[in-house]
């Protein structure tokens, strides 16, 4: 797996579970929804983590991708403050701070998967690109980045 195809599904599965929260229709959570919720922290968290110290690291200083990059980052800041936001949120302002994080990330993944990506595989090659994948799984897995494979 490639850290384009990893960091794909972290989107993917973000959004999934904001779906599942946005079906409350603005009522309180429940034990279920609350796990989703928690669930959800902890994936955009250990997401922003991992893209930012592993992904954007490799790209940050290239003119190419330096200003999505900054951009990304910026994306990451305003998914942060909107996760504190949620975390605090009366039960009538939740789905509304939901939706504002629903569209962030939806921003956030449009801009990456269209623009950035597509930049990365042209600039880094599938053999670093897969290497970088290795090291995301490791950490995942709660592992060192660098177990198993020299780059």
């Amino acid at each position: 797996m490639t850290a384009i195809e990893f960091l794909k599904t972290q989107h993917r599965e973000a959004l999934a579970m904001i779906d599942t929260l946005e079906q409350k229709n603005g009522k309180a959570l429940d034990e279920p929804s609350l796990a989703v919720f928690g669930e959800l922290k902890s994936a955009l968290v250990f997401h922003t983590a991992v893209e930012e110290q592993i992904f954007y690291h490799e790209l940050a200083n290239n003119e190419a991708t330096k200003n999505l990059i900054h951009d990304a980052y910026q994306e990451h800041r305003a998914v942060d403050e909107l996760m504190v936001k949620l975390t605090t949120a009366p039960p009538d302002k939740f789905g509304t701070y939901l939706s504002e994080l629903k569209q962030e990330i939806a921003h956030h993944v449009d801009e990456e998967e269209n623009d950035l990506f597509p930049e990365a595989e042209r600039l880094l090659g599938q053999q670093k690109l897969e290497a970088m994948g290795y090291q995301l799984e490791q950490v995942k897995k709660g592992k060192s980045a660098n177990l198993g494979r020299p780059f």
